[in-house]
């Protein structure tokens, strides 16, 4: 069988955003895409893209503005039978930016995959009429990849935005308080204010660092079933990270074999795990290297948008 035509909304101007990596994943795949900039068109003028394309075989959304996408497409999306979407990497029930569950056209489609595994979410989810499922998030399959020559030269980095990340999230703020007061110069942040590291940039930092902190928004430190992409892309790309445990995800991780985990909070323990292995070059390497491998081989979104095609053959929704 051929592949499917995808008629995508969403922010693909970036070379590094989900969008565009998933656009550039199915396109792998062997289906095509046409990307519809979201903040490039207004509501008819996605209607005449959409007719443009003569009945694509699905529609996807990712939300960015919220300006272009309307319920009236929906709505005619579904008389032609052609089933709509919703694809989005971050975690909104249990945020005071909640997205407008239940209103906005995002959560309106006929299907909607978050990484939101959370029961409480999903009870939520289905209380509002979302179709819901939940799928992780992953790293891009030609960036996931160790760099070449690169041999580690600092100690402790973190990569990502600082404090202030969401209000409701201070932890963020303690961690690289804490990590600066206890290893001071041997410690260094990247990509707060504004500054990112993407592509091959960002492989080679995380090559270049013997121990990257992970962090991950858990509301309460309760709230389960979700993580940042960090916990695929850090050793997707060839880093050795320290990360939390989070409840509700099975996806393979075990501390000591392919990853390094600790408690929410316990500084004393994360303390202890990165000082063991900024001293244990040869046990750190054998378990980065496993990290890798196991991401390449499950965590991939080649492999995340195969399940999401294969929910939608499950429910009749493609053929």
């Amino acid at each position: 069988m051929s592949g499917f035509r995808v008629a995508y909304v969403g922010n693909c101007k970036p070379s590094h955003s989900t969008e565009t990596h998933l656009a550039r994943t199915l396109t792998q795949m062997g289906h095509t895409v046409v990307r519809l900039q979201e903040d490039d068109l207004t509501p008819a003028g996605l209607t005449q893209g959409l007719q443009r394309m003569d009945r694509p075989d699905m529609f996807l959304f990712t939300r960015t503005w919220g300006r272009t996408v309307t319920g009236d497409h929906l709505s005619w999306l579904r008389a032609l039978g052609i089933p709509s979407v919703s694809y989005h990497l971050d975690l909104y029930v249990p945020l005071q930016r909640n997205g407008g569950i239940g209103t906005d056209p995002f959560w309106n489609t006929d299907f909607v995959f978050t990484p939101d595994g959370d029961p409480r979410s999903e009870a939520e989810f289905t209380r509002r009429g979302i179709n819901h499922r939940h799928i992780l998030p992953g790293v891009v399959a030609d960036e996931c990849y160790i760099a070449d020559g690169v041999h580690p030269t600092r100690d402790v980095i973190f990569v990502g935005s600082g404090p202030g990340y969401h209000s409701e999230w201070g932890y963020r703020g303690e961690l690289l308080r804490w990590l600066g007061a206890t290893y001071g110069p041997r410690f260094r942040h990247y990509g707060g204010r504004g500054q990112a590291i993407r592509g091959y940039g960002l492989n080679r930092l995380y090559a270049s660092a013997k121990v990257i902190v992970g962090d991950s928004l858990v509301p309460g430190f309760t709230h389960e079933g979700y993580c940042s992409d960090r916990r695929y892309e850090t050793p997707g790309r060839g880093g050795f990270m320290v990360h939390p445990r989070i409840g509700g995800l099975d996806d393979g991780f075990q501390d000591g074999v392919n990853t390094a985990l600790y408690t929410f909070g316990d500084f004393a323990g994360l303390r202890d795990q990165i000082d063991y292995y900024l001293t244990h070059d040869e046990e750190r390497e054998l378990v980065r290297r496993d990290g890798h491998e196991h991401v390449k081989a499950h965590h991939t979104y080649t492999h995340r948008l195969s399940r999401m095609l294969d929910v939608l053959r499950e429910e009749g929704a493609l053929p």
